[in-house]
């Protein structure tokens, strides 16, 4: 069984190894071998594999998906689990607010540095990677740090009142998480409070992790470009 989750860029383990194995079987070329390290000639031979089976564009970006991950591993022989280790059921998600956290980014950033640490995402995508992609800028744009936030007017304000006094599908907290998206993506060891600040940030985290491969890629979450939802 190889888990989706373990397969994040910069990553050592055995299933980053055992895709490795699969995409060298397969023909394709990691000059290294098989080291269990998901660096730059994984993800280029991941993404000779997407296109090998038809992912064209910026979607073959050599970041693994749940599709082409799965035939993947039918041609090589393992299975393989999307879900996120952590994932709760969305029945679970509680909606109640924080009492005294301030509305600052100096309040902000502990709680982001540790949603890094419970998710194992650098630090660089709190000081800035590559292009400068942070979380705390794309917190600025989502909420402007304030943990509390729900938006009560977008598409996804829809479903019954929760404790909050908000529909059940807000967007909600520090990275305006809604909660579906929270309780796919929620990280073990964290509450099940989608307001809490540690939680919601390493959700969107994982989220990020999922949908893009890399913070680099959000453009929300990056200061040079202008603000666009993620």
């Amino acid at each position: 069984m190889v888990s989706l989750s373990n397969l994040r860029f910069g990553k050592t383990n055995d299933d980053v190894k055992a895709v490795q194995h699969a995409l060298i079987a397969a023909g394709l070329s990691i000059p290294a071998g098989a080291t269990g390290q998901f660096g730059p000639q994984t993800r280029s031979a991941y993404a000779a594999w997407q296109r090998s089976i038809g992912i064209t564009g910026s979607a073959a970006d050599g970041f693994p998906g749940c599709s082409s991950l799965t035939k993947l591993g039918a041609r090589a022989g393992f299975q393989v689990d999307c879900r996120h280790p952590g994932s709760i059921a969305k029945a679970s998600v509680l909606c109640t607010r924080n009492s005294g956290i301030g509305v600052d980014e100096d309040i902000a950033r502990p709680f982001v540095l540790e949603a890094c640490e419970r998710t194992g995402a650098p630090a660089a995508w709190v000081t800035g990677a590559g292009n400068g992609a942070n979380l705390l800028t794309l917190i600025r744009r989502e909420s402007s740090f304030n943990a509390n936030a729900v938006n009560q007017a977008d598409v996804n304000a829809t479903g019954p009142r929760q404790a909050d006094g908000a529909r059940l599908n807000c967007s909600r907290g520090y990275a305006q998480v809604i909660p579906g998206t929270f309780a796919e993506h929620h990280q073990a060891g964290t509450p099940n409070r989608i307001y809490d600040p540690v939680a919601n940030v390493a959700a969107a985290i994982n989220y990020i992790w999922q949908r893009y491969g890399d913070i680099a890629r959000v453009q929300q979450a990056n200061p040079h470009l202008p603000p666009h939802g993620y």
